[in-house]
């Protein structure tokens, strides 16, 4: 039993590669505002009904995005792949997006309450 178990932990540590830590193309500096710009595009998407309009605008959107930033979407998908790979750099990275955004509301709102429209 003993070699059993001792045979098992030798085939799994032997097969254990650590996952390799990409290095993003683009800095978080270059990636905050644009992913507060996506960000600020789906809640738009999320009024849209027409599904059509949707996938539509979304294409317009994330292009103008992107031209805005000056960023092409390949160097975006390897930067956004490598953060994902390090979940601890991404979770800082998206708590900066989410300062960013809240920073972006106090400027627009100010300290008014703001009310959802009823549907």
């Amino acid at each position: 039993m003993g070699s059993m178990a001792a045979l098992v932990v030798i085939l799994f540590t032997g097969c254990f590669k650590p996952i390799p830590i990409e290095k993003p193309l683009l800095s978080d500096e270059e990636l905050i505002p644009i992913l507060k710009d996506i960000h600020i595009a789906e809640a738009l998407l999320t009024e849209t009904v027409d599904r059509r309009k949707k996938d539509s605008l979304a294409r317009l959107y994330y292009g103008q995005i992107f031209e805005l930033h000056q960023v092409d979407t390949a160097a975006f998908n390897q930067s956004m792949h490598a953060y994902f790979s390090n979940p601890a750099a991404l979770d800082s990275l998206y708590q900066e997006v989410m300062d960013a955004l809240g920073e972006e509301k106090k400027a627009v709102v100010g300290d008014k309450k703001v009310e959802k429209p009823e549907k």
